[in-house]
C-alpha cells in the first residue's frame, strides 16, 4: 500500500509537470507563428513618420535583421447590407508576408472591376471568417463598407470609408482568421506612415543585441519590444502556478508518506521477536534501526520508479496517439523535462528518505530501555 500511494503521488506530480512544461513550448511555437521577433512602435499610439530612404537606410545598417514590415491596426465597423460587424483592421505592406511565415493570402483577379478598383478600399478576408458568403459571385458588390474612428486634433470623429471590396482571402491562425481584416497600408494611410514596424531577424543573432541597438538608431520617443518580453507575462503565470504545484504536490507526498510509517512500524510489531533475538545475540540497535531505514528507503525507490515510469510511458502514448486533447482537435501537449524529472525526484526521495529515518527510530525508543 505504500508503495501504491507514492506510486500515485510521483505520477500525479510527475504528470502536472509534464503538462505545464508541454504549454509553455505550445506558448513558444505560438508567439514564433504569430508575433514578430521585434516590434517598434510610439508610447502614445501615434502614427510614426518615416521617409522610406532613411527607414531603409537605417534597417540596413543593423546586421541580422532579414526583412521588416510596416504595419497599421484599427477597430472598425464592416457593414454589408443591414448589418455591422465588428473586426480589427491591419494594414500591411508587401513584406509583411516575409516577417510572418504563417501569413498567406490569395489575390482574386477581377478584370472586370478594375475601374472601381480606384475608388474601393480592397480587402482580405480570413478563411475561417463569418463571411463565407462575401466570395460569392450573387453578392451584391455595392453594398458593402467600413467605418472606424479617426483622430483629428483633440478630438475624433467616425471616418466613412468608401465602398470596399473582396480583393483575396488570407490565413494566418483560426483566431485571427476570424478577427482581422487585411489590406495594403497605403490604401489606408498617408504615405511614409504607420504604427508600427514588424521586423524579423536570423535566428543566430542575439535578439536582446539587436533590441540594443534599435535603441541607439531610433532613440527613446519608440518602444521597442520583443517577442520574449511578450511571452513574459505567461511566464510569469506559469512559473507561479508551477511554484504552487510544487507546494501542494509536497504536501500531498508527506501525508501520502504517512502509510510508510505505518507500514514500518507494523513491520516492527510483526517482527518484534526477531529484532529481540538479534539485539540478544548483540547485534546492536543501530544495525537493526538501519534495516527498518533501507525498507523505507526501499519503498520509496519502488514507488518513484513506479510513479516516473507510469508518466513516461502516458506522454509517449500521448505523443504517438494524441489520446487526450483540447477541443477535439489540439493535442494535450506533455513533455518530461530533465527539469522536471531533477524537482520530482528530489521532492519524493527526500520526504521518502525523511519518513524512514523517522520510522526507523521507532526501534531504538522501544528497545534502548531493556
Amino acid at each position: 500500500m505504500s508503495i501504491i500511494s507514492l506510486s500515485i503521488s510521483t505520477f500525479s506530480l510527475s504528470t502536472i509537470l509534464s503538462v505545464f512544461s508541454g504549454l509553455k513550448d505550445l506558448n513558444i511555437k505560438f508567439y514564433q507563428n504569430n508575433y514578430p521577433d521585434i516590434m517598434i512602435s510610439s508610447f502614445n499610439g501615434k502614427d510614426i513618420f518615416f521617409h522610406e530612404n532613411v527607414l531603409n537606410k537605417k534597417m540596413r545598417s543593423i546586421k541580422g535583421i532579414m526583412c521588416f514590415s510596416k504595419t497599421m491596426e484599427k477597430k472598425v465597423f464592416f457593414h454589408y447590407k443591414n448589418e455591422k460587424y465588428f473586426f480589427h483592421l491591419k494594414g500591411v505592406d508587401s513584406k509583411y508576408e516575409e516577417v510572418m511565415n504563417q501569413f498567406k493570402k490569395i489575390t482574386f483577379q477581377d478584370k472586370n472591376d478594375k475601374n472601381l478598383s480606384h475608388n474601393k478600399l480592397d480587402l482580405y478576408v480570413g478563411l475561417s471568417s463569418i463571411f463565407p458568403f462575401l466570395f460569392m459571385d450573387k453578392i451584391e458588390k455595392d453594398s458593402m463598407s467600413i467605418s472606424f474612428f479617426s483622430y483629428k486634433k483633440n478630438s475624433f470623429s467616425i471616418f466613412n470609408a468608401k465602398k470596399v471590396r473582396i480583393k483575396g482571402l488570407f490565413h494566418f491562425n483560426q483566431e485571427i482568421d476570424q478577427k482581422y481584416l487585411f489590406c495594403d497600408i497605403q490604401n489606408l494611410i498617408k504615405k511614409n506612415a504607420f504604427h508600427s514596424l514588424e521586423i524579423k531577424i536570423h535566428q543566430k543573432e542575439n535578439i536582446d543585441k539587436i533590441k540594443k541597438i534599435l535603441k541607439k538608431k531610433f532613440g527613446q520617443k519608440f518602444r521597442i519590444k520583443t517577442r520574449t518580453e511578450e511571452e513574459r507575462a505567461f511566464y510569469k503565470v506559469i512559473n507561479t502556478e508551477k511554484i504552487f504545484i510544487y507546494f501542494l504536490f509536497s504536501l500531498i507526498t508527506v501525508m501520502t508518506a504517512f502509510n510508510l510509517i505505518g507500514a514500518i512500524f507494523i513491520l516492527q510489531l510483526d517482527k518484534r521477536e526477531n529484532i529481540f533475538l538479534l539485539w540478544s545475540f548483540g547485534y546492536s540497535l543501530y544495525r537493526i534501526r538501519r534495516i527498518f531505514f533501507y525498507i523505507g528507503v526501499l519503498i520509496s525507490v519502488f514507488g518513484w520508479s513506479i510513479g516516473v515510469l507510469a508518466t513516461f510511458i502516458l506522454s509517449l502514448l500521448q505523443e504517438r496517439y494524441h489520446l487526450f486533447k483540447i477541443g477535439r482537435k489540439i493535442p494535450f501537449p506533455m513533455k518530461f523535462t530533465i527539469e522536471d524529472f531533477v524537482m520530482m525526484t528530489c521532492i519524493i526521495l527526500i520526504v521518502g528518505l525523511f519518513i524512514s529515518f523517522i520510522s526507523s527510530k521507532k526501534i531504538e525508543m522501544n528497545y534502548s530501555s531493556r
